[in-house]
């Protein structure tokens, strides 16, 4: 399962401990500001944002605004004591969703749930890396960082990725990739050692080398 980090902006102090408490929970990684004054420096690290709308300083909107001209595409939900309809229009046309204080935890969690399902799909855990085998990309470290591959890297990892565990021959991959093609043996471990550096993989932890079979992606950890 991925871990995603939530940050949530709320300058109350029993709401913000009571939501803290429950996303941790979850299973997320939760950071906690009363203000907006650090969001800045730490939401490309964000995979969702809770954010209170009355806050000290710039508010909820302001704060969501300035997030939002950074390019960074991390949904937002407002949770706002403010339950009249202008409020919610205008959150819901800042950010993503809006939901009204006092709240029922299991619809927040439910929304949250629903809303990272969308936007980032569902995701297979390799050690710090993020795999969306349907969409074929993959994440390293974080959500914001995706690993640039070439065409032919990305036909190799999710070649390995599909048959993980397994020990793919040279052979294997020349079959798949290059049937008509004379076989240069050095070109697989050319990828591979691209593949690895992309990956951060230098160790070869993740992306095996079996002297003399092949190669064989791990999902798990080598003792």
């Amino acid at each position: 399962m991925k871990e995603y980090n939530i940050l949530v902006v709320e300058d109350d102090v029993m709401i913000g401990d009571l939501l803290q408490k429950i996303l941790q929970r979850e299973g997320y990684h939760v950071c906690w500001k009363s203000d907006g004054k650090e969001v800045l420096d730490i939401i490309h690290k964000m995979d969702l944002v809770i954010m209170d709308v009355m806050l000290p300083g710039d508010d909820g909107y302001q704060m969501t605004k300035k997030i939002k001209k950074l390019g960074l595409n991390i949904p937002i939900i407002f949770l706002s004591a403010r339950n009249d309809m202008e409020s919610k229009l205008q959150g819901l046309t800042i950010g993503e969703d809006y939901m009204s204080k006092p709240f029922d935890p299991r619809e927040l969690l439910l929304r949250i749930k629903k809303m990272l399902e969308n936007q980032y799909g569902t995701f297979t855990q390799i050690r710090h890396l993020s795999i969306d085998a349907e969409l074929r990309r993959v994440f390293s470290e974080s959500l914001h960082n995706e690993v640039a591959f070439t065409a032919i890297e990305r036909k190799i990892f999710f070649y390995l990725y599909e048959n993980r565990d397994r020990i793919l021959t040279k052979d294997h991959f020349f079959e798949y990739l290059w049937p008509l093609e004379d076989r240069n043996q050095n070109i697989v471990n050319v990828h591979m050692k691209k593949i690895r550096t992309k990956i951060n993989d230098n160790s070869g932890e993740i992306l095996q080398n079996i002297y003399g079979e092949g190669y064989r992606l791990n999902t798990y950890k080598k003792k």
